[in-house]
């Protein structure tokens, strides 16, 4: 541990989700020894989410609201990687996952908006846009698209948006 979990530490830097702006007096970083191109061990997760069960009960944080250091500034961070087990996190009850049978979105249904309404940041620009649906890429479909300027949704992105945004 470098920083004391009460004091404010410089682990987020320039990052948003959702309305939060200063993430750096608003969250905890966690950092976790990998290099984002390999596996993580079953010992790592099961320390994180140990961490995790202390941290959000002690602290009242939301357990829907663990996120990726990649999710709030997808511009300059990519950990921890398209190889992290979200869905583990999830089902011992952290993060977003989408559950149930993906369904096809409705007519009009805008991805974008869908982005920024679980958190986001969209930025004004093509490049920051496109980061963060790398990101999104990592979380959610365990993908690396690396730095491709062309990446775009798929059905299957659509899907899963829609039942993230389906029921907040």
């Amino acid at each position: 541990q470098l920083v004391s979990d009460l004091d404010r530490a410089w682990h987020a830097g320039a990052g948003r989700w959702g309305s939060i702006t200063d993430l750096n007096s608003a969250s905890i970083g966690i950092e976790i020894d990998n290099d984002i191109d390999e596996p993580f061990t079953d010992a790592q997760i099961a320390s994180v989410i140990t961490l995790l069960e202390d941290l959000t009960t002690r602290f009242s944080i939301p357990k829907t609201q663990v996120i990726a250091h990649a999710d709030m500034a997808p511009m300059r961070k990519r950990d921890p990687g398209s190889m992290f087990p979200w869905k583990r996190l999830h089902d011992a009850g952290f993060g977003l996952w989408p559950t149930g049978e993906l369904a096809d979105p409705p007519p009009g249904f805008d991805p974008w908006l869908a982005l920024a309404r679980i958190g986001y940041p969209l930025g004004e620009t093509h490049e920051e846009r496109t980061a963060a649906l790398r990101a999104f890429h990592r979380r959610f479909r365990g993908q690396n698209d690396g730095d491709n300027p062309d990446v775009s949704f798929d059905a299957q992105d659509l899907r899963i948006l829609y039942a993230l945004t389906a029921k907040s």
